[in-house]
């Protein structure tokens, strides 16, 4: 479990994020975790806490973080992810031009378009083989696939309302940092 958490880290530091990007990946996850609790209260899920202890490693390996990773590296490789060059003028003298022809939302937007259809139909596959996971007799394993299944599902509305709102605000900072680096 602990090397999942830094290979996430080491992962976004590879594309240029030190902290904040794997911090919001893993808070992202966890309120998916704390909202699955009390949802699988309410659709009677049984959660034994002694039990939840003992399987949280594999909780973590379950929900992973690869998907969170495809759309950064989408946004992070976008040609406009890069918004600023610096151009010399007739006179001799440096001067910012901006190379951006899109707002950083629209860098967001393009990414997801571009993966976000990857990440939904893996979100489905795993969830679809917990859920029989789930429908199956066997006592301890069927509260598990449930619960992953649970926990799968809100990550995946996590990723497109929380984790995207993070991706452009990374960008949004990007572009600023380079305007000011230029000035």
């Amino acid at each position: 479990m602990h090397a999942t958490f830094f290979r996430l880290f080491i992962s976004f530091r590879k594309l240029g994020s030190n902290f904040w990007l794997g911090f919001c990946t893993l808070i992202s996850s966890c309120f998916a975790f704390i909202l699955a609790l009390p949802l699988a209260n309410a659709l009677s899920i049984p959660v034994d806490p002694i039990a939840l202890s003992e399987a949280l490693p594999f909780l973590v390996i379950t929900v992973g973080f690869d998907k969170p990773m495809q759309l950064a590296k989408a946004v992070f490789g976008h040609p406009n992810f890069l918004p600023s060059t610096v151009a010399s003028t007739p006179e001799g003298t440096n001067s910012s031009v901006s190379t951006m022809a899109v707002p950083a939302g629209q860098v967001v937007t393009d990414a997801i378009r571009q993966k976000g259809p990857t990440v939904l139909r893996d979100y489905a596959i795993e969830v679809a083989v917990l859920s029989l996971g789930a429908f199956s007799g066997i006592n301890g394993l069927k509260e598990f696939c449930a619960l992953a299944a649970l926990i799968l599902t809100l990550d995946a509305v996590a990723i497109f309302t929380l984790y995207v709102a993070v991706l452009n605000i990374m960008v949004e900072v990007s572009i600023f940092h380079r305007r000011r680096v230029m000035v």
